[in-house]
């Protein structure tokens, strides 16, 4: 019986992504009988990690690092709506067919922020008809006019989270000489290489089932786990995070804790805005109080005070339309109810102002409303 080959998967990460890769590649083992060939480019990746990956990488399976030089990217931009959680790492992924010059096969390119849910080898076995890619749609984005405003013939903005390359195709169209002359222009893309990706293949893709990056903005849709192929975490929010609601978060932590990574910490993420609300709860020496949104960054603010400040009592969460009954034992309540002179965190950034005036309709005193407003 012929052997067959064994699947060539593409991973772009840094020392930060290191455990949340080993816990991907633990959920990609579980989903498949199929031999793996791990591919990972990095620019910074301790050898202790390199040493941990090896030995998440599976029985039998070949696994190769990849150092890139940051020079060869000095020209790209991150834009200043991810520059809190991208690096230029993500542009590594251009390189794929010029670093595995020797495969002539199609290979799985992953960002690290995912969990497999099915046997990765049915996504290698879809015939992509002479196109260089298969991709999801991008599913918040394709909604709006992105694809006009770059000029796209195909109006089918992808995300490049998943890409099912076609080496031979990508190369004979030149793919990545194209894209990398326009990272070279210096170019600020409102989605970095997602952008330039999505120019340089405009109509030589082929779009795949969602169910293969199934994304923030697509999980309302779902009715259960089994219509997941791959789940990708590409919100602010990360399973990694404490304040995580994410409905698939329980398989990211089952995986990471099959790893030799187990026993890595979750985060606590907090933006410039959360620390100064913290800070003003802190210099206020209050111990009762509601926070006001219960959307992420009121969640991330709630698990941090818990955590750390055990005797801060919080009363409630308030929303305009609670999507959550409760958070971490935390009641999750509608914003009209009264607030018995309790001190309250205008947990949004983007709406404080408006919070702010009608917390002051409501006779909420000023001296309680905690808001950065003031400043």
């Amino acid at each position: 019986m012929e052997k067959m080959q064994p699947l060539n998967l593409v991973f772009c990460i840094d020392d930060k992504f290191a455990v949340h890769l080993a816990a991907l590649m633990r959920s990609i083992l579980s989903n498949t009988d199929s031999q793996i060939s791990w591919h990972i480019f990095y620019a910074a990746l301790s050898s202790a990690n390199q040493m941990k990956l090896t030995q998440t990488s599976g029985n039998g399976n070949h696994i190769k690092f990849y150092q890139i030089e940051d020079e060869t990217f000095s020209s790209a931009q991150i834009s200043k709506d991810f520059s809190d959680r991208l690096s230029v790492v993500t542009y590594f992924r251009l390189l794929i067919p010029q670093i595995l010059a020797s495969i002539n096969t199609k290979v799985l390119f992953l960002d690290a922020d995912m969990i497999v849910n099915a046997d990765v080898s049915d996504l290698f076995a879809i015939d992509l008809e002479d196109n260089a890619a298969g991709v999801v749609v991008d599913s918040l984005v394709a909604k709006g006019s992105h694809s006009q405003t770059l000029g796209l013939k195909s109006h089918s903005y992808f995300n490049a989270g998943m890409l099912l390359i076609d080496l031979p195709m990508w190369r004979s169209k030149q793919i990545t000489e194209t894209a990398m002359r326009m990272v070279d222009n210096g170019t600020d893309y409102k989605f970095n290489d997602q952008d330039i990706l999505n120019i340089t293949l405009d109509s030589n893709v082929m779009v795949l089932d969602g169910a293969w990056n199934i994304q923030q903005s697509c999980l309302e849709a779902l009715s259960k786990e089994s219509e997941v192929k791959i789940v990708h975490f590409n919100g602010a929010e990360k399973p990694w995070q404490h304040s995580s609601i994410h409905p698939f978060t329980h398989l990211y932590r089952k995986y990471k804790s099959e790893t030799v990574f187990a026993d890595v910490e979750l985060e606590h993420y907090l933006d410039e805005h959360d620390h100064a609300l913290i800070k003003k709860v802190q210099d206020k020496n209050i111990r009762h109080l509601y926070i006001y949104g219960a959307g992420q960054k009121g969640r991330r603010v709630a698990r941090y005070l818990q955590h750390f400040f055990s005797d801060i009592h919080i009363e409630g969460m308030l929303d305009k339309s609670p999507k959550i009954d409760t958070f971490f034992k935390i009641p999750v309540l509608a914003s009209d109810i009264s607030l018995k002179n309790i001190p309250v965190i205008v947990a949004s950034a983007a709406f404080e102002k408006e919070i702010v005036a009608l917390l002051g309709q409501k006779k909420v005193p000023e001296s309680n409303i905690i808001s950065i407003t003031d400043q």
